[in-house]
């Protein structure tokens, strides 16, 4: 068994999301990854890749899954979900609690960490305040689950909570270290923070970082762009992380935008030439 580059080096890893190869099965995702330097992979739950890690995987699958990763060398960095829960109807809040603890269990199944998860846009009219305490408590409601299992939480900032201090807020509500967020880089920058600020406030709960730079027009619509080639200071997001002494994943999410032969060698590159 190959031992994974990240464990050698004890640094900052590497990881993309399947949305730059959708429709690559894990073999060929691992392959992009050993073959551009990549210390793991995240798969896209719920979006129709072809990665075949979903819900419905069977636990001989589950178990044939977590061997290929081992036999690898390439960690699962992340499972990326669609999960939200900011609904207005407990019902519904409920629901994406059990699913969160499904996709705890697949976790464990296959020997990843992470579960990426949306607070999601509010489904009718309401306060910051409001969305910002239903997805602390849904948050809260798993949280036994996660830490039971030891598989980190980790709400994006993205959507409604895509500015860093609204993200953050929602997770210290849960109180539980393993609620954690997922610093989507681009997003509060988007909304008008500085890296500094954004991190500021999610500084201590990053678990886990999505990575996309881009290039923003008049009325601040973001149109993505190769790492290095857009407005996104991506340099002080990684000295930041660095000096802190994170040594999680920086995630590339790159949808359908560039083949992978052009986005993940040079992502890469660029990345380490940052730290």
């Amino acid at each position: 068994m190959a031992l994974p580059n990240f464990l050698k080096e004890g640094k900052m890893k590497f990881s993309f999301m399947s949305f730059s190869c959708p429709e690559a099965n894990l073999v060929e995702m691992l392959g992009y990854a050993k073959k551009y330097g990549y210390d793991g992979i995240e798969p896209r739950a719920q979006s129709q890749h072809k990665h075949g890690i979903e819900i419905d995987t069977n636990k001989q699958q589950r178990n044939e899954i977590k061997k290929i990763f081992l036999d690898s060398g390439v960690e699962c960095a992340c499972l990326a979900t669609s999960i939200r829960y900011c609904f207005s109807d407990e019902g519904k809040r409920k629901e994406n609690i059990e699913l969160t603890k499904a996709f705890i269990d697949l976790s464990c199944d296959i020997g990843t960490k992470r579960i990426r998860v949306f607070g999601g846009m509010p489904d009718r009219e309401m306060l910051e305040s409001e969305a910002i305490e239903i997805v602390g408590e849904c948050l809260a409601q798993v949280s036994e689950y996660a830490e039971k299992n030891q598989i980190f939480i980790c709400l994006e900032t993205h959507d409604f909570f895509s500015r860093a201090d609204t993200a953050a807020e929602a997770v210290r509500i849960a109180n539980n270290p393993f609620i954690k967020i997922n610093w989507d880089i681009m997003h509060p920058f988007t909304r008008g923070m500085t890296i500094e600020q954004a991190f500021s406030h999610v500084n201590g709960l990053i678990e886990h970082c999505h990575i996309h730079d881009g290039i923003y027009d008049e009325k601040r619509n973001v149109k993505l762009a190769l790492m290095g080639k857009g407005e996104i200071p991506y340099q002080t997001a990684v000295k930041l992380l660095k000096d802190t002494g994170y040594q999680g994943y920086l995630s590339g999410e790159y949808i359908s935008a560039w083949p992978v032969e052009v986005v993940l060698p040079h992502d890469i590159k660029i990345l380490k030439g940052y730290l």
